[in-house]
C-alpha cells in the first residue's frame, strides 16, 4: 500500500448520470471506475491496484475515478481512508437511492462491492468486475483497450486467480 498520505479530498456527491458525464468529459480511450466502501475489505486492498494502474496508464488515454458507496453520513471515514492509504484518485460519493446508481452503472450489477467498470470515452461500457479485481485480470483488458480492439464482456468468478 501506498505509504504517504494524500490531500484529504471532499468527497462530492454524484449520481449515475453525473459520473457518467464526467466519464465522457474525460477524454482519451476510457474510463475504469471502481466502486467501493471504507468498510469493505476486499475494496481496500484494491484500491492501490487501481491508483497504480491510473499512473500506469494516465499516458496512455486510460483514467480511473472512484465512487464511494459509503452512507452520507459516512463520508468522512471514506475521505480519511483515501488520504491516510496516499489514495489520490479522484473520488466521488454515490448519490441515493442506491438502487438507481447501480441500475445507471450496469443494469446487470446486484451490488456487491467491490465493482469495477470500464467505459470507452463516450460512456459506454465495455467491461465489469462484479467483486474483487485482480492485476492480472485488469490489465489484459485495458491493454486491449488501448490497443483499439473490441471489449466487451465481464469477469468470470467462478475460480479465483491462482487457482
Amino acid at each position: 500500500m501506498p505509504s504517504a498520505r494524500a490531500p484529504r479530498q471532499t468527497l462530492e456527491v454524484v449520481t449515475a448520470d453525473a459520473l457518467l458525464g464526467r466519464v465522457r468529459a474525460a477524454g482519451g480511450k476510457g474510463v475504469l471506475v471502481s466502486a467501493w466502501a471504507s468498510w469493505c475489505g476486499p475494496c481496500k486492498r484494491e484500491l492501490p491496484l487501481f491508483q497504480s494502474l491510473a499512473l500506469r496508464f494516465a499516458g496512455r488515454g486510460v483514467s480511473v475515478l472512484l465512487v464511494s458507496m459509503d452512507e452520507h453520513e459516512d463520508r468522512e471515514k471514506a475521505e480519511l481512508f483515501l488520504a491516510e492509504q496516499g489514495i489520490a484518485l479522484k473520488s466521488y460519493l454515490a448519490a441515493r437511492p442506491l438502487g438507481e446508481f447501480k441500475i445507471g452503472l450496469n443494469p446487470r450489477w446486484p451490488g456487491m462491492l467491490p465493482a469495477s467498470f470500464l467505459y470507452d470515452s463516450a460512456g459506454t461500457l465495455r467491461y465489469y468486475w462484479g467483486g474483487e479485481a485482480f492485476e492480472q485480470e485488469v490489465v489484459p483488458v485495458l491493454e486491449a483497450l488501448v490497443a483499439g480492439k473490441a471489449i466487451e464482456g465481464q469477469a468470470d468468478f467462478k475460480v479465483a486467480p491462482g487457482q
